[in-house]
């Protein structure tokens, strides 16, 4: 562990030789440069080794003495012993039982260029290969519909990542059952989730949800184990509920 990098150390070393002296004096004894040299000087001003001294409305800098120094080492030194073993032991907690942690890495994602990127994810951050999603096609494909045909959707297929999708019962919904071979989907008509303008998708620990706003689309993508396991059970009650057309039956 460094208590101080070399800039310091050099200033330090500089002031306890010298003793009281202006920037000047310890720039022209360390050869560090001005600028540089007002920036370490702070540093170990925030630290309580250096302080300040005006005489003559001139700016006069002394350390601590050595003696002083040993001291405030050693109490740096515990105090960051301590901080490792608290940190060891809320490290060790969190790996031990990370099956009740509900933290979670959540990433946003604003702007069209950006939820391409949420949707990249969902093909090659998966390691499952499997999509469980909620999606309303009329609302929210009619946005990214372009893309969404031409660029992510053959990328899946030719990824083999298939997708389990739910979506409302309607007659635009149901255009999709002649590709969802082609496209390995299956599909499952609810009598909801319509004009909702958003997709939900849910693959290995991770939940992304997109909503199709036309100027200004918005996404997430949260991971986390928990929260992703009780969103499957919500989607496999549903998806129980509903009317399957199945791409493999085709």
């Amino acid at each position: 562990m460094n208590l101080l990098n070399e800039k310091e150390k050099r200033v330090l070393e500089s002031l306890f030789k010298l003793g009281q002296s202006t920037v000047n004096q310890v720039s022209k004894d360390t050869l560090i440069n001005r600028t540089a040299l007002y920036h370490t000087i702070d540093s170990l001003s925030k630290k309580g080794l250096v302080t300040k001294i005006e005489k003559d409305k001139i700016s006069y800098y002394e350390s601590i003495p050595i003696d002083q120094y040993e001291l405030w080492a050693n109490l740096k030194l515990k105090s960051a012993k301590n901080e490792m073993e608290t940190d060891i032991q809320r490290f060790n907690a969190v790996s031990q039982n990370k099956k009740a942690s509900l933290y979670a890495d959540v990433k946003y994602f604003e702007g069209f260029e950006a939820i391409k990127n949420l949707y990249y994810d969902t093909i090659y951050n998966n390691k499952e290969k499997k999509l469980f999603s909620v999606t309303d096609y009329e609302s929210g494909y009619s946005n990214v519909g372009e893309w969404m045909n031409k660029e992510y959707l053959v990328e899946r297929v030719k990824k083999g990542v298939s997708v389990r999708n739910i979506l409302p019962d309607t007659k635009y919904g149901r255009s999709y059952i002649s590709s969802a071979k082609g496209l390995l989907r299956d599909l499952c008509f609810v009598n909801m989730f319509k004009d909702l303008g958003i997709e939900i998708n849910l693959y290995d620990d991770k939940i992304a949800i997109v909503m199709f706003d036309q100027k200004h689309p918005l996404g997430i993508i949260i991971k986390n184990e928990i929260i992703s396991k009780a969103f499957r059970e919500i989607f496999s009650y549903i998806w129980k509920t509903g009317d399957l057309v199945s791409s493999k039956k085709r």
